[in-house]
């Protein structure tokens, strides 16, 4: 579900009948869309709604000014630099925190690198042209320290304290950025002349040093010098392992692509697996959104390696909170539920083209009707997520034709899809047809489509029963921890007062969501 911003347009019709300016996202109606007129306030929801331009990888240059390339391709399919369609960089992403610190919307800060770890960590290497404070970046640091970082060894918190100075990158990020950078334009010869192991020894950071080995295992892979790629990566993930687990898997796949080309091919199939299984961990543990590691795991899956029971196991866990039921399918292939789950992932990060294209894989590979039709839905909403309506539509109009409680939660988005158009009576009308039987919905589904009705009636001037409905599901989100979804209706309830100018009781929800924001 995107984060919203309050405040945007109210207007009146003639006899007094409300319109609601609403934008779909995932949960379906909202009182918001995005103004491109104010980007200081739409940062995030500008970044998320673009789907016709992707957002530029941040600029680099080589040692004579010239630009580099936004991303090199080594041997056995790893990317260096930003891959596939992503909703933030680290300049965007930066942007968004800046204004969630200074507003003081702590639960919304958390949110965020709950869901963007990887963009996270590349705002504390300075990477792009973000400019936090120190304070900020430090804010920053403890929410990815409170979410992501194991034990008290090594943080992030003391990182970014040790590395700005007066919120400027110090002398081991910068020559971090230039060794990178090099290596961007396959240039190893220079990235090695920067020296950044011994550029690390003064850090006295184990997340500085094991990013240098990580960094010059990655040079000499380049290079083809197997052995003392493995050397380096080995040591990178062993220092990794201690405090920083997601940083730890990527590497581990790193790791085994040194021991392929080295043709040790059972230590490649075990670095594998090693990696494979934290990230899977992490991903029942604390809702780990990290689709390029599944997207490059099964790309570098060992030819002789089968998907471990046991990560395939907690994957479908997750993907049963969907409605996705592979555990229970005729036609169960790993694979399947590998892809399912990069959409899935993908499309909580709003990376709609790329859950698009993870459904339509998953899907190819299983027979069961009931299940297709499921990672169809889900198609949709990545297509709604993407501004492609017309698509999802087609898909939704067949899904919802059919008498079955598939048929009704595809009605109740194509509702949703109706009020945002303006077709207020049609869409409350296939609303209520559909929302009879959501008690047997997915428990997320139904509360979104009962806060939709809500605002449907709000839409048609009937404050009492729309504000209930609002106030009753935020309450059964709060019970669930579901504090974005709790927010979005609080804001929703704000934005009505104010538009409508009960001015006592927007402040009580201005208060309301405030004291949301700080939990």
């Amino acid at each position: 579900m995107r984060q919203k911003f309050p405040g945007k347009t109210l207007a009146l019709r003639a006899g007094g009948m409300l319109c609601l300016a609403i934008g779909i996202g995932l949960s379906g109606c909202t009182l918001f869309k995005v103004d491109s007129e104010k980007p200081e306030t739409d940062l995030l929801k500008k970044s998320i709604l673009d789907s016709t331009e992707l957002p530029s990888a941040d600029p680099q240059y080589d040692s004579s000014g010239k630009p580099i390339p936004a991303k090199t391709r080594l041997a056995g399919g790893l990317t260096l630099g930003d891959t596939g369609n992503l909703a933030f960089t680290a300049e965007s992403l930066s942007a968004v925190v800046e204004e969630m610190v200074e507003s003081e919307r702590w639960n919304s800060l958390r949110n965020i690198v709950a869901l963007y770890p990887d963009v996270t960590t590349k705002i504390f290497w300075g990477e792009g042209q973000n400019q936090l404070s120190s304070s900020q970046r430090e804010v920053l640091a403890r929410a990815m320290d409170l979410q992501w970082t194991m034990g008290e060894v090594d943080s992030w918190q003391s990182f970014v304290s040790q590395q700005y100075n007066h919120g400027n990158p110090g002398n081991y990020l910068e020559n971090r950025n230039r060794f990178l950078a090099f290596l961007q334009v396959n240039d190893t010869k220079s990235a090695f002349s920067i020296k950044l192991s011994k550029s690390v020894e003064k850090t006295n950071s184990q997340i500085a040093k094991a990013e240098s080995l990580r960094l010059e295992g990655i040079a000499h892979l380049m290079n083809e010098d197997y052995e003392n790629s493995i050397k380096s990566l080995s040591q990178a993930r062993a220092l990794q392992e201690k405090s920083q687990p997601i940083q730890a898997s990527h590497t581990g796949l790193l790791l085994g692509e040194a021991y392929r080309h080295a043709e040790e091919l059972d230590q490649w199939q075990a670095s594998w697996l090693k990696a494979i299984e934290v990230q899977s961990q992490w991903a029942v543990k604390r809702g780990l959104m990290d689709p390029a590691f599944w997207n490059k795991a099964a790309f570098l899956r060992p030819v002789s390696a089968q998907w471990p029971a046991e990560v395939i196991g907690r994957l479908e866990h997750s993907l049963r909170n969907e409605n996705l039921e592979f555990g229970f399918s005729e036609s169960s292939i790993d694979e399947a539920v590998v892809w399912a789950t990069i959409g899935i992932q993908s499309l909580k990060r709003h990376e709609s083209q790329n859950s698009i294209l993870a459904f339509k894989k998953s899907e190819a590979l299983v027979n069961g009707v009931s299940l297709r039709e499921e990672l169809q839905m889900q198609q949709a909403l990545a297509m709604i997520d993407g501004g492609q309506q017309g698509p999802a539509s087609a898909i939704l109009l067949r899904l919802g034709s059919q008498p079955s409680l598939l048929g009704d939660r595809a009605k109740a988005i194509l509702a949703t899809l109706k009020l945002q158009n303006g077709s207020i009576a049609q869409g409350m009308n296939l609303l209520q047809s559909a929302i009879k039987t959501s008690s047997q919905w997915p428990i997320h589904e139904r509360l979104r489509a009962q806060a939709d009705y809500g605002l449907a009636y709000l839409m048609r001037g009937r404050e009492e029963q729309g504000i209930g409905l609002l106030n009753y599901v935020y309450d059964e989100f709060l019970k669930l921890q579901s504090y974005e979804d709790a927010s979005q209706c609080l804001a929703n309830i704000a934005t009505y007062y104010e538009k409508t100018d009960q001015k006592a009781k927007h402040r009580i929800a201005l208060k309301k969501l405030q004291s949301l924001e700080i939990r």
